[in-house]
């Protein structure tokens, strides 16, 4: 019974850090929408390497000017919805487990 509980809980902390990841890809994809936000942030490193460790399969993928002058990363935004629904798997799987 502790091995369950245990595992729920594994699961539990896992997919907080999946959605607290998600979200803070989610703020990025958004600031990189404005030019002037995202220079006075300097973000440039931290985009670099985000996108360093997408894989070469999506890596650069759907960049799209946005309006605001900035660019939309689809590739971000992609990675994003992944760590969402493995986040409510793992949901899922920890209600499962109890």
């Amino acid at each position: 019974m502790d091995l369950h509980r245990a595992a729920a809980i594994a699961c539990s902390i896992l997919a907080y850090i999946l959605r607290a990841l998600a979200i803070a890809l989610g703020f990025l994809t958004v600031i990189l929408c404005f030019p002037g936000i995202g220079g006075r942030l300097n973000l440039t490193g931290l985009v670099i390497d985000i996108t360093q460790a997408l894989p070469d399969v999506i890596s650069g993928y759907g960049l799209i000017t946005s309006p605001f002058g900035g660019v939309f990363r689809f590739d971000f935004a992609l990675v994003m919805v992944v760590l969402l629904v493995a986040d409510y798997v793992l949901i899922r799987v920890s209600r499962a487990i109890r």
